[in-house]
């Protein structure tokens, strides 16, 4: 199968293929254009990301080093400004509502950025349409946050777009409202503020992401510091804080007791070495 699905790629592509996991893991991407790949491989590019079913769906199919071939793909297609991408990457995102590949959910943003402002309209409408969502309006509102930042002409736009989804607090999940304030707090959004006080006085922006409204008057410069004390970010899930706590406590217990461990072996071996220099002295 795996032979099958490489068969009618061009030299470039398959380039690209071979680059592996390795290259994968470096933050810096490397410059795909240096494998020979132009404008007329995106069509091959499109093809690797939207059979993402077998690279990492349940039946995958295609093994290392092949299996990071969508990766590549889409920093490819975002390194050439592939317009004809868009769609493709807001179905990758889709398809990973439930945030099992990392990777899509932290560089498809960046591939958007540099694809550029074409991709707005189609970001802005899927995220308005996929609001029940868990990660999907989190993927798209950081992709027109990264846009914003790279192509400032653009930050009204997406600033717009992240207020017209956070507009929709009352019937959206609170953890997903609270990534829409915290970018809106990256673009120094103030014409948002109103609206951003509306929804924590709703009670619908989760502390768990970024603070409180005092919080993110802070990050938005206007509070030098906090009026009142801190909230227990707890909110998304007591019981995911618990166990978290648990763990913690666990944690810190196991590495108590290693100090602990430590500490007599080496009072032991300083004993032994006292004791040592004792025999030597009565000899």
């Amino acid at each position: 199968m795996t032979e099958l699905f490489y068969e009618d790629f061009s030299e470039p592509v398959l380039r690209l293929i071979e680059q592996g996991e390795e290259i994968a893991r470096t933050r810096k991407w490397i410059d795909y254009t240096s494998l020979g790949l132009t404008h007329t491989h995106i069509p091959e590019l499109i093809r690797i990301v939207r059979e993402i079913d077998a690279f990492f769906g349940l039946d995958a199919v295609i093994e290392p080093p092949g299996v990071y071939a969508p990766i590549h793909a889409w920093r490819a297609l975002g390194q050439l400004q592939a317009e004809e991408a868009i769609l493709p990457l807001i179905e990758l995102v889709i398809w990973d509502e439930n945030g099992d590949v990392d990777w899509i959910m932290e560089e498809i943003p960046a591939a958007m950025s540099l694809i550029g402002s074409a991709a707005l309209p189609s970001l802005r409408e899927n995220l308005l349409n996929t609001l029940e969502m868990e990660w999907a309006p989190v993927t798209f509102s950081h992709c027109l946050a990264e846009i914003a930042k790279a192509h400032p002409e653009s930050r009204d736009v997406c600033v717009q777009a992240l207020m017209e989804a956070l507009a929709r607090y009352e019937t959206t999940d609170s953890e997903v409202n609270a990534f829409f304030v915290t970018y809106l707090a990256d673009l120094k959004a103030l014409e948002a503020v109103p609206l951003v006080e509306k929804a924590f006085m709703a009670e619908k922006v989760s502390f768990s992401v970024d603070g409180d409204f005092e919080d993110f008057q802070i990050r938005m410069g206007l509070l030098e510091k906090r009026l009142t004390p801190p909230p227990r970010y707890h909110h998304w899930g007591d019981d995911a804080f618990n166990l978290w706590d648990k763990e913690k406590e666990e944690r810190q217990e196991e590495e108590r007791r290693k100090r602990e461990q430590e500490k007599k072996a080496k009072k032991k071996k300083q004993a032994a070495k006292k004791a040592r220099k004792r025999h030597k002295k009565k000899k």
